[in-house]
């Protein structure tokens, strides 16, 4: 059955502006099915269907769709609404939305395949080396890719090249359109020879042997399915006597389907019994959802907010609901969903960067499955990404640390805020969010008190343990006097001793990663600087390299400097590297480790760490921010802050915010189970009064003269901002721009325009940087404000003064 011809519009995963328009004859087309469009010349993609309509577009004529991919939608409508509003709110393109969005093996793209011309006469006497040797592979092989093609011809010109040969009819190109995901298949072994008598057979020694044991097996575990290498393993015999028996019909080996997904291995608990204070809370979040959609609970560190989450997970799972459990850091997961697992078991999915893409595919089917035969998830645990997952019946979504700037997507667009896209994904599936921290953000707090939010609050830890003992040490003293220990001070030395002495552990905060920060020439000042960006380099000491940590270029540790060829090298400041190295010659006794960016790529490096001090096997763990987040460690009795000071002196006025967030939430760490932990602040500067509140665990007299400072100078939560940056690889060209643009921005903004400013690090990747700041008071729209923002962008990107410029729009910046 066919039908007249209907027009749909459709996403494509490019950065490009709006939908594009194909014109079908399909009746069973669906919104939010991929369809595979060409877009160009020749180049196929695979697009989201985002509507069917019959209007013609009017700009360009409609080129028919090539095919349908999905037989049921892949997206739903409640996530194109979502799309929209992002590319909306955070003025980006729905291609960047969809590019975020879908794992990457969804978002098909045609590869260029290279073959002979069938006009070709094959004629070979007028051709250079290089294309001789390119039609001997070619008439080898068939087709080859451009990739292929550059492995077997050594030119920088690969591309002129094959065009040159397209147009002499030599070669044509085509397009294939290649799916990346494989479902996961295992090797299983299965035994067959039943009628068969081993007193009869052929068998050899070893052969007979392997059919013993593997009967052995099978009367101890009944039924198991028995996986090829784990067999041969159990058995400990080769996998060629297993062929052997299997060309004489005792066995056979089949391949079957296997989920890429983990599954619980732990057995359901009961749930905790809530104390008072948690039972109150839970009762006072319930009757704030019955009026208001968002709720703040503020309880300090291991006052027992994951039971409180448990509770109301239980709640929803009841009812048929989906939960989403946001959380900022990977590294918070590897606890947390331990903790649900044991609560919700096989429900529970996990979603964050560390997966492939194939297990990336296979938690997006889990979400949106209904056969109950299949792993469904009604509960996903997950980074800033989860928001993205095909949801349709969501009750609840929790975020757990709302405070962390890691919600924030940086680079590359859509940069949205997870917590506040959030809170519209839950307006469009009508439930409800609640956010959750001991140290809340200034704009959440702002919020509660202007009653848009509600406010649940716990000032008790569980089980009656005392917040943590602050002592602030002042090290620029105990430099005077000489008295430090490389880079401790002998407070702190003595209560590490005395902790491990009694077999407890210790978490230190030093927020630089590498050896050291800097190197610096003794005899000129010379000092080692990223080749890209405007930054020093950062000594590594475990590979005696350099690194930029902003663009990752490196170089090796020179043996003299450059400019005086001095040998007189000094590192200046320290990170968690060089800190690591000082426990060793501190503490040879005893076992440190560190968790940073370096020590954390592998796959399960996060889990492993974690899982090792859990279990003792670390005395003391030294890491950046990673170490502040919502880790739970019964045995840890101190932690030290090594460095404040340099989480305070920075340029941004969200800069107090986040060292009182970061010292807070590391010190509570300490002392979660048995008697009252300590921490210990190094500090050049004493008497600063950020300390004076983190003693007292004052957090609102920290946020009033917060909203005091934000006031005055007009910044969140009393003005919205949108930061926009101009870079170009020139930096007189950038200059020019940017005075232009400043007069444009002027006369639409006036006042409310700040900069142009160079940002601290000017130069990035060998681009130029300059910022402006938008500011956009609570009268103000900023609905009026971005569209206009939007017009003044259009009309300067046709300009000519700006035609190379690279425009970066980031709302709400953190």
């Amino acid at each position: 059955m066919s039908s007249q011809k209907k027009y749909i519009d459709v996403i494509l995963p490019l950065p490009l502006k709006g939908v594009f328009t194909y014109f079908t004859d399909e009746y069973k087309i669906k919104i939010g099915q991929r369809v595979v469009v060409q877009f160009g010349a020749r180049k196929l993609y695979s697009a989201v269907v985002k509507d069917i309509h019959d209007r013609d577009p009017i700009d360009y004529e409609a080129k028919p769709l090539l095919a349908i991919l999905d037989e049921i939608p892949l997206v739903n409508t409640t996530q194109l609404k979502f799309w929209d509003w992002i590319a909306n709110y955070y003025m980006c393109n729905l291609g960047d939305v969809m590019n975020a969005a879908l794992p990457s093996s969804f978002k098909l793209a045609s590869e260029s395949k290279v073959n002979i011309s069938v006009d070709f006469d094959g004629d070979i006497d007028n051709f250079s080396v290089q294309e001789n040797t390119l039609l001997k592979a070619l008439l080898l092989k068939e087709e080859l890719s451009i990739n292929e093609i550059a492995k077997i011809i050594s030119t920088k010109n690969i591309l002129s090249v094959i065009n040159d040969l397209i147009r002499r009819d030599v070669l044509e190109i085509k397009e294939e359109l290649y799916d990346k995901y494989r479902e996961k298949e295992i090797r299983v072994v299965k035994f067959i020879g039943f009628d068969k008598a081993l007193e009869d057979s052929q068998l050899t020694l070893k052969q007979e042997k392997f059919v013993l044991a593997y009967l052995k097996l099978e009367k101890k575990y009944r039924n198991k399915t028995w996986i090829l290498s784990d067999l041969l393993k159990e058995i400990g015999l080769s996998l060629a006597i297993l062929n052997a028996l299997v060309k004489k019909e005792y066995f056979v080996i089949l391949k079957e389907k296997k989920s890429r997904l983990e599954t619980a291995s732990c057995h359901l608990i009961e749930d905790k019994k809530l104390t008072d204070f948690q039972e109150l809370a839970l009762t006072q979040i319930k009757q704030i959802f019955s009026s208001k959609d968002v709720c703040l609970l503020h309880g300090v560190t291991s006052s027992g907010k994951t039971e409180i989450y448990i509770k109301l997970i239980k709640e929803q799972l009841s009812r048929g609901k989906q939960v989403l459990y946001l959380l900022p850091e990977i590294a918070l997961t590897t606890q947390i969903v331990k903790r649900l697992r044991q609560h919700f078991g096989d429900k529970v999915g996990v979603n964050h960067s560390h997966l492939n893409n194939s297990e990336r595919i296979e938690v997006w089917n889990a979400v949106r499955q209904k056969d109950d035969k299949q792993i469904i998830y009604p509960i996903i645990l997950g980074a800033r990404s989860s928001l993205f997952l095909p949801f349709d019946n969501l009750g609840l979504i929790i975020i757990d640390e709302e405070h962390d700037s890691s919600f924030k997507q940086n680079q590359p667009a859509p940069r949205y805020n997870a917590r506040d896209a959030a809170i519209y994904l839950a307006k469009l599936h009508n439930s409800k969010v609640l956010l959750g921290s001991a140290t809340p953000s200034v704009e959440t707090y702002y919020n509660t008190q202007q009653k848009k939010y509600g406010l649940v609050e716990m000032h008790s830890r569980f089980e009656g343990i005392a917040l943590p003992k602050i002592q602030v040490v002042d090290i620029r003293k105990a430099h005077l006097k000489r008295q430090m220990s490389h880079h401790f001070s002998p407070e702190m030395l003595i209560s590490i001793k005395q902790n491990l002495d009694e077999g407890k552990q210790i978490i230190l905060f030093q927020n630089r990663r590498g050896y050291s920060p800097l190197l610096s020439c003794d005899i000129c000042a010379y000092t080692p600087n990223c080749k890209q960006c405007d930054v020093s380099l950062t000594y590594h000491k475990w590979n005696n390299h350099l690194k930029c940590h902003y663009c990752g270029y490196t170089e090796s540790l020179p043996d003299a400097c450059p400019s005086c060829n001095s040998k007189a090298f000094n590192d200046k400041g320290f990170g968690t590297e060089q800190i690591l190295e000082s426990l060793k010659e501190l503490f040879p006794n005893n076992v440190s480790k560190r968790m940073d960016y370096d020590t954390t790529r592998k796959r399960n490096a996060y889990h492993n760490i974690i899982t090792d001090f859990e279990k003792g096997r670390i005395d003391i763990l030294v890491g950046t921010q990673m170490v502040t987040k919502g880790l739970d460690f019964e045995n840890v009795a101190m932690v030290g802050i090594l460095h404040a000071d340099n989480m305070l002196h920075f340029a941004d006025f969200r800069a107090y915010e986040r060292a009182f967030q970061l010292m807070m939430q590391v010190s509570g760490r300490a002392g979660r189970k048995g008697k009252q932990g300590h921490v210990f602040i190094q500090t050049y500067d004493e008497g600063h009064e950020i300390f004076k509140m983190l003693k007292s665990n004052d957090f609102n007299s920290f946020f009033q003269r917060q909203l005091e400072e934000r006031k005055l100078f007009n910044y969140p939560p009393y003005n919205r901002l949108i930061r926009i940056t101009l870079k170009h690889k020139n930096q007189m060209i950038l200059d020019k721009a940017v005075i232009k643009f400043a007069i444009i921005l002027r006369k639409s903004f006036d006042d409310r325009v700040l900069g142009p400013d160079a940002p601290v690090i000017s130069r990035i990747r060998n681009y130029y940087h300059k910022n402006f700041l938008l500011k956009i008071s609570q009268q103000d729209s900023i609905v009026n404000a971005k569209i206009i923002l939007e017009s003044i962008l259009e009309t300067s990107q046709k300009s000519s003064d700006f035609k190379s410029i690279r425009f970066i729009i980031d709302v709400d910046p953190v």
